[in-house]
């Protein structure tokens, strides 16, 4: 039986909104797919600390509560995509082999544990 390997989904759309995918490893287009979901999660960061601290300060107009939280918003539907893309890679045949050997060690090692 001959074993295919997963194509990596990227974080960005095509010019048509089609879905993009490359094969795994260290090329360029992963390193620059890995660079841009850092990226989100990091401007996601920085949208949490502005909006925080804007909800502590009572003089920030309303309109501007309304804009950052649909910044807020926005960055937590974008974080949430970047957390699909990073589950599906998880889920690599690689992976399922390393997690099964985690859950048998963990149900040996811990009285109870995964036993229902």
């Amino acid at each position: 039986m001959e074993m295919h390997e997963r194509l990596r989904r990227l974080p960005w759309s095509s010019m048509d909104g089609k879905t993009e995918y490359v094969t795994p490893g260290d090329g360029l287009i992963n390193q620059i797919a890995d660079s841009t979901e850092a990226h989100i999660i990091s401007m996601a960061r920085d949208d949490a600390a502005q909006a925080l601290s804007m909800v502590e300060r009572p003089e920030v107009p309303r309109a501007e509560l309304r804009l950052a939280l649909s910044k807020l918003a926005s960055a937590v539907k974008d974080v949430a995509h970047v957390a699909e893309l990073r589950g599906e890679r998880l889920s690599e045949p690689a992976y399922d082999v390393a997690a099964r050997a985690l859950a048998e060690a963990l149900r040996k090692s811990l009285p109870g544990w995964g036993h229902e």
